[in-house]
């Protein structure tokens, strides 16, 4: 195997020794390092190892990235181990790793480090909720039980939160869950989104301004901080804060006060801060793009939506959810069990967000009021990654007709994969894949593979 090839091993490769039937869970041991003696009992759906000192387990080793591996509790005291594009790679013995799922007994070396993973079969995962949902997040996977039960511990409190995920999760829906379940229900809920933020108006935004204070302040106005006094206050994107807006940010959550531009007032303000990012901010910290300071203040308590293509469980339960907020009593709606087969089997790169047009688009499309296998095929969001593109190349026809068949499928594949790399984000997939952004948006649309919801 080349040693920069990444590829999935099968477990029974890479797990010398099988964890005893019926329970368990992980636990990864420092052997050599500069962390040698430190341990990480992997009793949550996921954690993090690195050098960041926000990793559950933290390996102060120079040549370990800032946040190296993602982990993903497996049963039977197994565990999913994900590198996240280091420098230096995972290896397994001669072997360099991209994502593979280990057993007892496998020893990873990231660094200068080696890490044994063995099982604890006293310990036990940690107990989810036993609802379906929490306000608008629904689901009945482990991961989504075990988020529910965080967040019901969370949300009375007045912790700031900081929720990471892929686009499209649900992360705005997440922080309105946790302001209806908060003290502050009956005050405001402010949304801002700072990737949208013009960068000449951005202190005005979130600050105000008087009269006068600057070309065309020719009244005063209310800021987003002024604006969620008494409740809750939701950054989405809060790793597109522009630098010079962070310390100001610090200042005000440290403070409780501010001032408008042009203002000499000093204003208190009351409001709980709920940020979200699609970002790792550790490594926005090590490239010196995102405050660390601020990071630990947004993260008193972290929270992460998990994709939807990692809970497959969950897919019906939101299909079904989504037709009945369509449905009228004059043309109610249904679906196939095939056709909710057909759900589960997608990669689903837009994640909620994507289901739900899917499903919208269907239901508006379909015969009789319910949609069937056939509705969900052809173009549009749902038809990313099908079998039909993995199928071997047409080469019926003319040599015209062949390769423009052939063109057409490398276009949906390369552009389906940049798409999920870059999360959504239509700025970075336009500089990785040097393209003008106009025209990677308009190859996108004529796929069916833009979402508006993309930036």
């Amino acid at each position: 195997m080349s040693d920069t090839a990444s590829p999935k091993l099968p477990a029974t490769e890479i797990a010398p020794r099988q964890a005893k039937q019926g329970g368990g869970v992980a636990r990864l041991v420092v052997t050599q390092g500069p962390g040698a003696g430190k341990t990480l009992l992997v009793t949550r759906a996921r954690a993090t190892v690195g050098r960041h000192q926000t990793n559950d387990l933290v390996l102060p080793d120079p040549r370990v990235s800032a946040t190296h591996l993602e982990l993903e509790r497996r049963p039977e005291g197994r565990v999913l181990v994900r590198d996240l594009g280091t420098t230096n790679g995972t290896w397994l013995g001669p072997h360099r790793l991209s994502e593979a799922e280990l057993g007892p007994g496998a020893l990873l070396k990231l660094g200068d480090s080696l890490v044994r993973v063995e099982v604890d079969d006293r310990a036990e995962p940690e107990r989810g909720s036993e609802g379906g949902r929490f306000g608008g997040l629904i689901g009945i996977s482990a991961e989504m039980r075990e988020l529910f039960a965080t967040l019901e511990r969370v949300a009375p409190s007045q912790l700031t939160v900081l929720a990471q995920g892929e686009t499209g999760t649900g992360k705005e829906e997440l922080a309105r869950a946790i302001h209806k379940h908060s003290p502050r229900r009956e005050g405001p809920f402010v949304v801002l989104d700072a990737a949208t933020i013009p960068p000449t108006l951005a202190e005005s935004v979130l600050f105000g301004h008087e009269r006068g204070a600057f070309t065309g302040a020719d009244t005063r106005h209310i800021g987003t901080f002024e604006r969620a006094h008494g409740g809750t206050l939701f950054i989405d994107e809060i790793g597109e804060l522009p630098m010079d807006l962070q310390p100001k940010l610090l200042r005000v959550l440290e403070s409780r006060s501010f001032s408008r531009v042009g203002g000499h007032e000093l204003i208190p303000v009351d409001f709980r801060l709920i940020a979200a990012t699609h970002r790792d901010l550790r490594a926005e910290i090590e490239a010196h793009h995102f405050r660390e300071d601020l990071y630990f203040r947004l993260a008193e308590a972290r929270v992460f939506l998990p994709p939807l293509r990692g809970r497959p469980a969950d897919i019906p339960l939101l299909a079904r959810h989504f037709l009945e907020e369509l449905s009228t009593s004059e043309r109610p709606l249904s679906i196939t069990e095939e056709a909710l087969r057909s759900l589960t089997l997608r990669k689903w790169p837009g994640n909620v967000r994507e289901l739900r047009n899917v499903i919208a688009r269907a239901a508006a499309l379909c015969q009789d009021g319910t949609i069937t296998e056939n509705d969900l095929a052809g173009e549009g969001f749902g038809f990313r990654g099908s079998e039909a593109e993995r199928e071997p190349l047409d080469l019926q026809g003319t040599f015209a007709e062949a390769k423009s068949r052939a063109i057409d499928r490398f276009e949906r594949a390369y552009l389906d994969a940049l798409v999920r790399r870059c999360g959504g984000n239509l700025s970075k997939a336009s500089r990785q894949a040097d393209v003008a952004r106009n025209h990677l948006r308009a190859l996108l649309k004529k796929r069916g593979l833009y979402d508006p919801g993309d930036t």
